[in-house]
């Protein structure tokens, strides 16, 4: 519910729905600051943070008591051994008190106006769960890259069905799956319903399907604002054939309810069959590679007999093992500092900058039209090609500089340029500007 156009800021912020944050944490120490800062200073003020330490044995707990001592919205829970983020996550989720739950991952960043943004999309749409693009960064060779690539959703907001999940899901590889959305989910939706914990990894994308066959309207719309740090190995290096075996039990669950529950449902039927082929498909290729690994060769030489298909997989995962080494020795940041000017698209031209200065013009706020969409996707994927190049210094005009910063991950100097006007200092006031200082290197 909107408040009264006339309420006072405290009393739209006291009127404003509850956000739950949910943020699993395992020896993150080296990223769990800027990712609770990042959440700490959103526009949306009227939140919780629960990190759930799951037994790390790192400085992460130091790190979590001083920052909890500085801010009340920061609540902890620490598991006495580790279970996985499963488990992490559902703890906080029976912990949470909000109107609406969100999952952050300990080692991501958020853009400011994140949550005021989704909220307002929910109102809007009339939507029971919420979800953004993710825009990757931490990895010199994808930064930039975006999750909702290539999808018609790329173009506008959208609701997501099963089928929809269900076909995105590649099982054991890329950013593809649709299951990496980090929706906002209304609590009252999400009810009694946890994370499967036998899942390490695929739990998110388990718990999205069985909540659309409930019901949930989720809305994705494609503004990157979630900054999603990539690290240089897939997701296979998280595979083994127990984990992959889990997954292909808990996809052959949700497979029986889902035609129990739309059995007149052809495309939807053909989308679980092909995604329960992949999963047999990949445990098989974790058990030849646990057989080589092991020195079985025989054993190997027997299964790729049964299954030439393997060979192919073999070969795959190969040629992307090189793809990343290669990558790393010719994607080396460079050293040296370049400055990036952030402005809107009528002054970012005119703001004075060192020569050769890279200028990136900021669009109007997305809406409806799919000409605002691309403007500022390509603003975000521009930044953070930047930032994966190496260290950059910033000039920010105005607050529409500022809300590009939002899209940039980290800089090494900002420096802010006022609006000529002087008469939008909208971010200055809501305290994205915190956030925004708190995410630079």
């Amino acid at each position: 519910m909107r408040p009264e156009q006339g309420a006072s800021p405290d009393q739209r912020r006291a009127d404003a729905p509850l956000v739950s944050v949910i943020m699993s944490n395992f020896n993150g120490a080296a990223c769990l600051e800027p990712a609770i800062r990042s959440v700490l200073g959103q526009s949306h003020s009227r939140l919780e943070l629960i990190v759930i330490d799951d037994a790390s044995k790192d400085t992460s707990r130091d790190i979590l008591g001083r920052l909890a001592a500085a801010d009340h919205r920061l609540r902890l829970v620490f598991l006495a051994t580790n279970k996985g983020p499963a488990v992490a996550r559902n703890a906080g989720l029976d912990a949470a008190r909000g109107d609406w739950v969100a999952i952050v991952d300990a080692d991501d960043l958020l853009h400011p106006r994140r949550f005021a943004r989704l909220l307002s999309a929910a109102d809007r749409m009339h939507a029971t769960a919420v979800a953004d693009d993710l825009l990757s960064f931490g990895n010199a060779g994808t930064a930039g890259q975006m999750l909702l690539q290539g999808s018609r959703l790329e173009h506008g907001p959208g609701f997501l069905d099963l089928a929809d999940l269900i076909r995105s899901d590649s099982v054991s590889s890329g950013l593809s799956s649709l299951g990496y959305l980090k929706p906002m989910i209304r609590r009252d939706v999400l009810g009694t319903l946890r994370y499967d914990e036998t899942l390490r990894v695929g739990e998110d994308f388990d718990l999205y399907c069985r909540l659309v066959m409930r019901g949930m309207r989720m809305l994705v719309v494609p503004d990157p604002t979630y900054l999603y740090r990539r690290h240089s190995a897939s997701i296979s290096h998280r595979l083994s054939p127990v984990v992959l075996a889990n997954l292909a039990a808990a996809h052959d669950n949700l497979a029986k309810q889902a035609l129990d529950a739309c059995p007149d449902d052809g495309d939807l039927a053909a989308e679980l069959t092909r995604r329960g082929m992949r999963l047999k498909r990949a445990l098989r290729y974790q058990h030849l590679v646990a057989d080589i690994t092991a020195g079985r060769l025989w054993d190997g030489l027997r299964k790729v007999f049964r299954s030439p298909a393997l060979m192919t997989d073999l070969a795959h995962s190969v040629t992307d093992r090189w793809r990343r080494r290669i990558g790393a020795a010719h994607g080396t940041p460079s050293a040296h500092p370049r400055t990036v000017v952030v402005a809107a698209a009528d002054r970012v031209g005119s703001v004075t900058a060192p020569a050769g200065a890279a200028r990136v013009p900021v669009g109007p706020a997305p809406d409806a039209g799919a000409q605002n969409w691309r403007a500022r996707r390509a603003m975000a994927w521009q930044l953070a090609a930047l930032a994966g190049r190496g260290p950059v210094d910033v000039i920010a005009a105005g607050d529409a500089g500022l809300d590009g910063l939002g899209y940039l991950p980290a800089w090494r100097s900002l420096r802010q340029v006022p609006d000529q006007d002087n008469s939008d200092g909208a971010t200055a006031r809501d305290g994205a500007l915190g956030a925004l200082s708190g995410a630079g290197a």
